[in-house]
């Protein structure tokens, strides 16, 4: 069969309507297959909000308390807060060109539930509000100040290129137009950010690994990753990982975690 017998075989013709004299128009193929993945991600899209807003229900349904209960997660909140205020006093941080790498990944371990608000709020600017999530960070005097201020909470260091590159490619996840969508398309990762060069996936590793002009917005385009939970589940324990606890700067055996729970 020819080009012209493959090109009809793909048009479909619609039949026309009994009491119509005219006939109705012709519709690709490939029109109408285009037509259902749409109404597929449409409906997959609201059944994603919709059981996005059922859980933010459930998790602000009101929970009865007992005075006692209120009264211990005070007490904790003050002790974090001192604790945090003790550290950030006693301990020196290292300056930044003594560092063996700009590039620093952070991931939230598991803890308290009941935060301190500044520690909430510090959290929520490293965009590390869930258990088992990381980030990558550029390696500066404000960033390493605030992962020390968070430290109980977090566990941090310096990845290297292999877990980068497999990071992103495995689980990496990008935001456009305040959606999330896999990192499967390269027209997607040029339409958020060409206008900053990075124009495929490739980029995006590159911009990451080497902390290039435009880390910043390479960054906060990925989600933040989420990691798997290990076979050991972390403790949050009050001592850093230099003293055999699970939190703090782990410096390069950060790549040894990064390889079990990725």
């Amino acid at each position: 069969m020819g080009a012209d017998g493959e090109e009809a075989s793909r048009i479909i013709v619609p039949m026309a309507v009994e009491g119509t004299p005219q006939q109705l128009a012709f519709v690709e193929e490939s029109k109408l297959k285009k037509r259902k993945e749409n109404v597929d991600w449409a409906v997959r899209n609201r059944e994603r909000k919709a059981a996005k807003r059922q859980r933010i229900r459930d998790e602000h349904k009101v929970i009865v308390k007992r005075p006692e209960d209120f009264v211990t997660a005070f007490r904790n909140k003050e002790r974090d807060f001192l604790r945090m205020r003790t550290r950030l006093k006693v301990r020196k941080q290292p300056p930044v060109e003594a560092l063996s790498s700009k590039l620093v990944f952070a991931i939230r371990i598991p803890g308290s539930v009941d935060l301190h608000p500044h520690i909430r709020k510090v959290l929520r600017k490293l965009r590390l509000t869930k258990v088992l999530t990381g980030v990558f960070l550029k390696a500066t005097e404000l960033t390493l100040k605030r992962l020390l201020v968070v430290e109980p909470f977090v566990t941090y260091g310096f990845p290297n290129l292999k877990n980068v590159k497999e990071l992103i490619y495995k689980k990496g996840r990008g935001f456009l137009d305040k959606e999330p969508f896999p990192l499967t398309s390269n027209d997607l990762i040029e339409k958020a950010l060409g206008e900053h060069g990075i124009i495929c996936l490739e980029d995006v590793v590159h911009e990451i690994a080497t902390v290039g002009p435009h880390f910043r917005e390479a960054s906060k385009f990925l989600m933040p990753f989420k990691l798997k939970c290990p076979e050991r589940r972390l403790q949050m324990k009050r001592k850093p990982y230099t003293d055999g606890g699970d939190s703090g700067n782990r410096g390069d055996k950060i790549n040894e975690l990064i390889e079990k729970l990725n």
